[in-house]
């Protein structure tokens, strides 16, 4: 079928008495699922509801609904690419894997919800929709694949194997780590020149996967951090402003889970991100509804995106609730040595972000721009910009440490 690949698989764990002989289907949403439902003679929405209801974490209607929404591809700028793996002996459904990247700019591409259901575990499945998902991303125009991953301190400190082994043995290479109270977070990311190389150790290895890093693939992983992190904080002349669409997630979520040791204390107030992590729970479940809503200018947040298709800085604007306050959050993020080496596109992006709230006739008025501010480095650029100080304040409280953050707010009127 057309935009969908369908391999064989067969695979045994004798240790647990597990087999597996099915399909391993790849490709657009609604392609893969009228593919895997005519290979297995069910309805399609039999097999969207089975995707739903037992291969997607049970974080509630507001999650579960805009994965089915990817699925029907309804996200005019959103590409969502899907690995799903039937077993014809039990007649089900029992490993899933999905990758997002933006329709119209995808260099980046963000890799989620890697599931094998219960009784399948221990064959590999993870691993092989992780692979089968990614090489669709890099064909597909990714310049990169991110994904996020975690585990709990004490097993890390112990010396078990880390939650991300899996990924570091297909390829992947550490981009950020971040320690919160007793986890350990990390940004992992592969990009074409890698995902070569790992390619190169499997035909070279009957197939198999490294068990550890050779010489050469830590230089090419220690090459390839340090080459992405530098593109995130070196100076720029030929990055654009674009307003954030429905495919942004990926590109906003390598941006705001970078993490370097001098960043900023909060991320994107006006988006309640405090930590990069919960910006994909937040976009997906909140922001993008927000952003396509045609009806009022809900969300008028804006990217500093380069030539290549990364977003080096986004200046985040959204109504506050009730809409009767008339007021909306803004607040924007960078790295921090981006800010600072690229201090005049950073003006022109949060002034660009203003302009577009005061010049849209969707826009009621009088309204006002409200900033929560506890970093010196935004505080006097909203500031410079005629932000003034109410008094009031918010504490932000962090699971890391026991001194909360408190960020003063500051607003603009617009008449």
């Amino acid at each position: 079928m057309k935009n969908v690949s369908m391999q064989p698989v067969t695979a045994t764990n004798e240790r647990w008495n597990v087999r597996i002989e099915g399909r391993v289907f790849t490709g657009t949403g609604k392609a893969v699922v009228r593919a895997v439902a005519e290979h297995a003679g069910i309805d399609s929405l039999a097999v969207l509801a089975d995707v739903v209801s037992s291969l997607l974490v049970a974080k509630g209607a507001d999650w579960t609904s805009v994965i089915a929404n990817e699925y029907l591809e309804l996200y005019e700028d959103s590409r969502g690419t899907f690995s799903l793996v039937w077993d014809d002996a039990t007649g089900q459904l029992v490993a899933h894997g999905s990758v997002f990247q933006s329709a119209a700019c995808p260099w980046a591409a963000l890799l989620a919800h890697i599931r094998t259901r219960d009784g399948f575990k221990g064959l590999g499945l993870g691993t092989l929709v992780t692979d089968q998902v990614t090489r669709a991303a890099l064909a597909a125009g990714a310049g990169i694949v991110v994904l996020a991953t975690d585990d709990k301190i004490h097993r890390v400190d112990q010396g078990e194997r880390a939650a991300h082994s899996m990924y570091s043995r297909m390829g992947y290479a550490i981009l950020g780590e971040t320690r919160l109270a007793d986890t350990v977070d990390w940004l992992m990311a592969i990009d074409p020149t890698l995902q070569t190389a790992a390619d190169q150790h499997r035909t070279e290895n009957d197939g198999q996967l490294a068990k550890v890093d050779s010489a050469e693939m830590v230089r090419l992983k220690a090459d390839f951090v340090s080459s992405t992190r530098d593109r995130f904080t070196a100076p720029t002349a030929n990055a654009t402003i674009k307003p954030v669409t429905a495919g942004d997630l990926a590109g906003l979520f390598l941006l705001m889970n970078l993490c370097p040791a001098d960043d900023f204390r909060l991320k994107l107030t006006s988006w309640h991100v405090h930590h990069g992590p919960e910006l994909e729970r937040t976009f997906i479940a909140t922001l993008r509804q927000a952003i396509v809503d045609q009806d009022r200018l809900q969300d008028a947040s804006l990217v500093l995106r380069d030539a290549e298709g990364r977003t080096l800085a986004v200046c985040a604007a959204q109504q506050v609730a009730p809409f009767t306050r008339r007021t909306y959050g803004i607040d924007f993020y960078a790295l921090p040595a981006f800010v600072a080496n690229n201090a005049d596109r950073i003006r022109q992006l949060v002034e660009a972000t203003i302009h577009r709230v005061r010049q849209s006739p969707l826009v009621v008025r009088p309204c006002a721009l409200s900033f929560m501010g506890t970093d010196p480095a935004k505080v006097e650029l909203m500031q410079s910009l005629g932000f003034a100080a109410t008094g009031h304040a918010t504490m932000y409280h962090d699971a890391a440490s026991e001194t909360p953050t408190k960020a003063d707010e500051y607003q603009l009127a617009i008449d």
